[in-house]
């Protein structure tokens, strides 16, 4: 009784161990198909992440030096709310985010500022330290106000959705407007 136990117990560890390994491959898998970074990056910045507030950064810490890094581009994921900024295949920042743009790839434009006035299917939004994208009509920006009424808290719960604008916080809008020309931004 004693050996068929043993047996047991190791063929019972053996494939726990089997699915775990197989569970952390898939997940390893997708997570460096979708943004094209690496997972370990990608799990540092997600730890350094804040709970998202209109008026104070996504994560916690400093924000990067975008001039040091080389080859600097956005990725936003609609499902996850969030804005990646990535350089050579590492998370540099994570952003919370809400954008109601279609999946395509575009670039930064030259044109920023600091106040904006939007307005698409009856919805009126100011936004803050907006940048400009590519496309016609489409910013990165801050949101102020929303149909007259003062945008505070967690505004990626907010039932309006402007469109042709990627909503971030105000600081993390004041520091994407560092960021160089013709930046490659791709929405997913």
């Amino acid at each position: 009784m004693n050996e068929e136990l043993k047996k047991m117990f190791k063929v019972g560890f053996g494939v726990l161990a089997l699915l775990l390994v197989i569970i952390n491959f898939i997940a390893w898998l997708s997570h460096n198909q979708a943004l094209g970074a690496t997972y370990s990056s990608q799990c540092l910045a997600v730890n350094r992440l804040r709970s998202p507030r209109v008026g104070r950064p996504s994560e916690h810490g400093h924000y990067p030096q975008l001039a040091r890094h080389q080859r600097v581009k956005l990725v936003v994921v609609k499902k996850e709310k969030r804005l990646y900024v990535l350089s050579n295949h590492h998370v540099l920042y994570i952003i919370n985010a809400k954008t109601n743009l279609a999946p395509t790839t575009t670039q930064i434009n030259g044109a920023r500022g600091t106040i904006i006035f939007t307005q698409n299917n009856g919805i009126r939004q100011v936004g803050a330290n907006w940048l400009s994208l590519n496309h016609a009509d489409t910013f990165i920006e801050a949101p102020a106000y929303i149909n007259n009424h003062r945008v505070h808290g967690n505004w990626l719960r907010s039932r309006y959705q402007c469109t042709n604008t990627v909503d971030v916080s105000k600081p993390d809008a004041h520091w994407l407007q560092s960021l160089p020309n013709n930046t490659r931004l791709v929405i997913k």
